[in-house]
């Protein structure tokens, strides 16, 4: 029996400008055919068979008729297969001849539409494609055309609408050239947009008359868009004008981080991954097995609150056997988590640090407390305690790091700034929002001095934070 082809457009490049339905099949299907213009977020978790066949420009890895002997002997093997191509299948892609060999072999086959680079790469950017008042056309391009006289540069260069070129960075001499020799006004207005919609998004504006030079001197290299027109001299980006920031932490941090940053608009990416390992050892057997000798049960993280809940469900322990303690928690995000499970803790400081949360604990705990916490936890939460048992029940190392480039970088622990720095450095022009002061100390034993720390220790902290410093750009702007 026959599969089945879904001819699948990924978007501009961004990992979350892409349909639903299309994410809908990728999760089902059998063999992913992808390029290099489609993000590997969309396929590099999928339990299914990938196939590269990435065209990068001067470097055709893998014929266009190869290509679709593959997609077509996968789908007579009776797999479903999702031909994962950048933007949309059919602007000035090779969907429709791979359609045709489809169709030969009468394969069944559907198309799911992608959002095309031409106009969200533009737009992401704050150049709207048209604009009532000023362009009332629009002309998509190749630019990547071997044959001249398939362009109309003099039709072309008529038209007073925006003219937007794909893959034309290569030719732009040409291109240039050809446009003015046919009468383009030499001062129009022209955009580079490089990787358009990823954290590595460049902007660049110039006119027509100095856009060769402009490419040379700026070194911009595909992908990337070219606008043209008047439209180029707005600039409709929103106030966060599409500033990236980077990620570091655990996978839960990193997670509502991320979902938090992408509703807001910015562009985020995960330098620093951080993994939880929780420990299995006689020690945490037996405080919990003997848990109602203490007064008090302290928690200082998500993680912590997690791993505590799963070790009573290993130990069965029933929650009832909890009734008569107390939890003490360092902040609102340890609370909130700590409160899913039906337990409301009985104190938090008002300051959320270890160092503030153990000075409160030595005031009110009258018998005997027991913390459990990562291996590493901070000294300063039993520099005032006495009658404590300080238990780690978990670790936390890195998986993963890479240099950051984005605007902003988030530490949400010390353990990120020790993991990030041992083989990355922070460069100038980035700005650093840390998560309470122990994070930030340690930054600043790395030699990190311009440090923005959220006052509330939390995702919604840092949100609140990164609001602060871009009111406080917009109104520098605003005063000029």
């Amino acid at each position: 029996m026959k599969g089945k082809v879904y001819l699948v457009g990924a978007g501009p490049g961004a990992n979350d400008l892409i349909s639903l339905r299309a994410l809908n099949i990728l999760g089902k299907c059998d063999t992913v055919v992808y390029d290099r213009l489609a993000s590997e977020d969309f396929y590099k978790d999928l339990d299914c068979e990938k196939i590269d066949v990435g065209k990068k420009v001067g470097h055709h890895s893998v014929k266009q008729n190869e290509i679709n002997e593959i997609i077509v002997q996968k789908a007579l093997e009776g797999k479903t297969v999702v031909r994962l191509k950048g933007g949309d299948p059919f602007i000035f892609g090779r969907g429709g001849e791979e359609v045709i060999a489809l169709q030969e072999h009468n394969i069944p086959y559907e198309v799911i539409p992608g959002i095309t680079s031409a106009i969200s790469v533009p737009e992401l950017a704050g150049i709207p494609p048209t604009h009532r008042k000023i362009s009332q056309d629009l002309h998509i391009v190749t630019g990547h055309t071997a044959e001249e006289e398939n362009v109309n540069y003099k039709a072309l260069a008529q038209e007073k609408g925006t003219l937007v070129f794909l893959m034309g960075v290569g030719n732009i001499e040409k291109i240039a050239n050809r446009l003015m020799e046919f009468g383009k006004d030499e001062n129009t207005p022209v955009a580079f947009i490089e990787k358009g919609s990823t954290p590595d998004e460049r902007i660049t504006k110039t006119t027509l008359k100095n856009a060769y030079a402009t490419v040379v001197e700026e070194n911009v290299k595909p992908p990337a868009i070219i606008v043209m027109g008047e439209v180029v001299s707005l600039d409709f980006r929103g106030t966060i004008h599409n500033k990236s920031v980077a990620i570091t932490g655990t996978d839960s941090f990193r997670k509502r981080l991320k979902t938090a940053l992408d509703k807001r608009g910015y562009v985020t990416n995960e330098v620093c991954k951080l993994d939880v390992s929780a420990y299995e050892n006689s020690t945490i057997k037996n405080v919990l097995a003997n848990i109602s000798a203490y007064e008090w049960v302290v928690l200082t993280s998500r993680n912590g609150v997690d791993i505590f809940i799963e070790n009573m469900k290993k130990y069965s322990m029933d929650m009832r056997s909890l009734y008569n303690l107390k939890f003490a928690v360092i902040g609102k995000g340890t609370y909130d988590r700590l409160a899913d499970y039906g337990i409301y803790a009985n104190y938090t400081p008002e300051k959320y640090t270890a160092e503030e949360l153990g000075k409160g604990l030595s005031t009110i705990a009258k018998g005997r407390i027991l913390i459990l916490r990562a291996e590493k936890g901070s000294p300063e939460l039993t520099t005032n305690l006495v009658d404590y048992d300080d238990v780690p029940i978990y670790d936390i190392k890195c998986s993963y790091c890479t240099q950051a480039t984005e605007d902003y970088i988030v530490f949400g622990s010390s353990s990120g700034v020790e993991s990030y720095t041992s083989s990355n450095t922070i460069d100038d022009r980035t700005k650093i929002i840390a998560i309470g002061n122990i994070t930030a100390n340690k930054l600043k034993e790395k030699g990190y001095c311009n440090i923005y720390i959220a006052k509330e220790y939390s995702v919604n902290g840092i949100l609140k934070e990164l609001e602060i410093i871009e009111n406080a750009e917009n109104e520098k702007i605003k005063s000029k």
